[in-house]
């Protein structure tokens, strides 16, 4: 499923929506990250981008597999790279 994109800031630990603005490219969900809600998404520019999914316009998660984050949730501290798109 191709998806638009809201522009958006992600730190590792906070997510904004900049705008309503979309980006110029859509996206296509292919895995998860193990970040909580962060996906790759390989995107209609070439580009693989990590894209929260609070930035992807409808995503519906039920749509999608279950995101595992391995092993022992309560002993990890689930934290990423900042990116922005």
């Amino acid at each position: 499923m191709e998806y638009e994109v809201y522009e958006f800031t992600y730190n590792g630990f906070y997510g904004n929506l900049n705008s309503n603005k979309k980006m110029n490219y859509t996206a296509t969900f292919k895995k998860w990250t193990n970040d909580p809600g962060i996906g790759v998404f390989e995107c209609s520019d070439g580009k693989e981008r990590f894209i929260p999914t609070f930035a992807i316009v409808n995503f519906k998660r039920e749509n999608h597999p279950i995101q595992d984050y391995g092993g022992d949730k309560k002993n990890k501290l689930l934290f990423g790279a900042a990116c922005a798109s």
